[in-house]
């Protein structure tokens, strides 16, 4: 464990809850809540309830096909869920989550993200994975946090099917065409999932050339069907990292 989750630890168990993880506001919270009242409808409305693609869930405008999936951007998956926007506290949320590392930020996304999937089934979550050196410096895997508590509430097992077998530059700093050759050939699928029904787990989804290749190495060992559930998903094109 790194020393920034270390410290992050420590400061959980001293300060529980002490702060609003949105407005960072020394608010009374609800027992083992982290939003404050106002920030838990500020992110109520960044949730995927319309205007984006049945399929796939990015943004559209009414009337218009979408782009993400006319461009090839569901490859190799059957279905893309995703509990919200990358936008406002949403964003702050996955970012706390990523780098903070504040494992606590995950709750109210995983929380929606197990919504989305209300009465689908699955045989097996499987986190998207880190490189391992990433994820010694970095304290924890946000992906494994989120599927780890996606199944506790919905009784879906994780299954750590894929392993990153090199490491590569960090998605945000490239367009998308750099995005998809960055990836290519840096997972592998460790175990038979033959026959299998998977649900990839992500924090945030943009072009989803890693959940791609993720998809594909699953499909090699015998994946029945690959769906990809994301906390956020940004805009066609966006950024999503700072």
């Amino acid at each position: 464990m790194s020393l920034n989750a270390l410290i992050a630890k420590i400061a959980d168990l001293i300060f529980p809850s002490a702060r609003c993880l949105g407005c960072d506001e020394p608010r009374d919270l609800e027992e083992g809540a982290c939003l404050c009242a106002e920030c838990r409808e500020e992110l109520e409305s960044l949730r995927t309830l319309d205007k984006v693609c049945p399929n796939c869930q990015s943004p559209i405008k009414k009337g218009h096909p979408c782009a993400y999936c006319l461009n090839g951007g569901m490859e190799g998956l059957d279905r893309a869920y995703a509990a919200f926007l990358y936008h406002g506290l949403a964003q702050k949320l996955v970012i706390a989550l990523k780098f903070g590392p504040i494992e606590k930020a995950a709750e109210p996304l995983s929380r929606e993200m197990a919504l989305q999937i209300s009465g689908v089934r699955f045989d097996a979550l499987v986190p998207v994975p880190l490189y391992q050196i990433n994820e010694r410096e970095r304290g924890m895997n946000q992906s494994r946090v989120l599927a780890n508590q996606i199944s506790e509430l919905t009784g879906i097992p994780v299954l750590e099917a894929v392993k990153k077998i090199r490491r590569t530059k960090r998605q945000s700093s490239l367009g998308a065409k750099d995005r998809k050759e960055n990836v290519k050939g840096a997972f592998e699928c460790a175990l038979n999932v033959s026959g299998m029904e998977l649900l990839l787990i992500d924090d945030v989804r943009t072009t989803g050339s890693t959940a791609r290749e993720c998809a594909k190495q699953l499909r090699i060992k015998g994946a029945k069907s690959v769906c990809l559930l994301s906390a956020t998903v940004a805009g066609h094109g966006e950024k999503h990292e700072p």
